[in-house]
């Protein structure tokens, strides 16, 4: 398969490209396409046939479930039967926007979709090119990340060629992402309500709707981005969690040990502590305060590093509040233990 990418204006739309995308989608192709948080790879959600093809372009295992995007509230209709008054709320407050919604599925949602789950993952991107698409194929679009599985999402047209090339059938480039991380995942099945994965919308934000919204805290896969292990570079990456002072000196400590042994050290460092580290390879987060900015940055850096030939990558911390809740989730699961043996510079 040859993997075509047409450039796409955010700000001035070229219907004649939409609709090249549209015909692939309608004819059972795979598009990958930006939205506000990262690039997604889309297929008919109703077609079972071509949702298949987006598990084998990314190597995804059948028990993930996917997102189906949406561009009109009446496709939510279509998607779940039980579509009550606190989740029209909370569609008035977030979409378009980086919240997904788990409902219980009607029969019009594939189970391949699904996973087998009886519930159905849906939202409504906040960006012009994903919208136009969803609007012109005429169907909600499935769309997981635009990656390998388990690779860190792309936030650029380039990050997806760098892992599709050949497995897709178009790319709509429209630049660099805004958000930088994948889209709150929310369980309205359940009580009290529960965010199976933080993302793009904050807890704070929920609370204003629901007060009494929990983290979950189970291991079963109810929704995208919930394996251990995830949103992983081919480095080793390793986050130290402490404060202050003494988060330097852990990463100064173990960035010289594993230099000695003969790694390549890459480190992430927030704008404030980059000087810190001037003896090593460093990639600025942002500013800790500047968290939207970091969230934006972080799957680039962790990209970068990869296409440097960095075997160990040692992440700072970041305050756990806002995005900052999301990035540290991102964090942890791209550091989880793995089989890995490292090869040396």
């Amino acid at each position: 398969m040859k993997t075509d990418i047409l450039r796409v204006d955010s700000f001035g739309i070229d219907q004649v490209t939409i609709r090249i995308a549209a015909d692939i989608i309608k004819s059972g192709g795979l598009v990958a396409f930006p939205t506000e948080t990262v690039y997604g790879l889309g297929a008919d959600a109703l077609n079972p046939e071509a949702v298949a093809k987006i598990f084998e372009a990314k190597n995804r295992p059948l028990n993930d479930p996917l997102i189906v995007h949406i561009a009109d509230i009446q496709d939510l209709l279509r998607l779940s039967n039980e579509v009550y008054k606190i989740t029209l709320d909370l569609v008035d407050a977030f979409w378009p926007g980086p919240l997904t919604l788990v409902l219980k599925k009607s029969q019009t949602v594939p189970s391949i979709v699904t996973a087998g789950l009886e519930t159905v993952a849906v939202r409504m991107p906040d960006h012009p090119v994903a919208l136009s698409l969803i609007r012109e194929s005429q169907t909600p679009i499935a769309a997981p990340s635009a990656n390998l599985f388990g690779r860190p999402s792309p936030t650029t047209a380039q990050h997806v060629l760098d892992d599709l090339n050949g497995r897709v059938d178009l790319i709509l480039d429209a630049g660099k992402t805004n958000v930088g991380v994948e889209s709150t995942i929310l369980d309205l099945t359940q009580t009290p309500f529960r965010i199976l994965r933080p993302g793009g919308v904050n807890l704070e934000s929920l609370r204003t709707i629901i007060p009494d919204i929990e983290p979950y805290n189970g291991n079963k896969i109810l929704a995208p981005g919930m394996f251990i292990r995830h949103y992983s570079p081919k480095a080793k990456v390793i986050l130290v969690e402490e404060n202050g002072s003494v988060q330097i000196d852990k990463i100064k400590m173990l960035a010289s040990e594993f230099a000695v042994q003969g790694y390549c050290i890459g480190i992430i460092a927030k704008e404030e502590n980059k000087d810190k580290y001037s003896d090593f390879n460093v990639k600025v987060l942002g500013p800790a305060k500047n968290l939207n900015l970091c969230a934006a940055n972080l799957f680039s850096i962790l990209r970068e590093f990869d296409k440097e030939g960095t075997q160990v990558i040692i992440a700072e911390s970041v305050k756990e509040e806002g995005l900052g809740v999301a990035i540290m989730d991102r964090l942890r699961k791209a550091q989880a233990k793995r089989k890995q043996c490292l090869t040396k510079c």
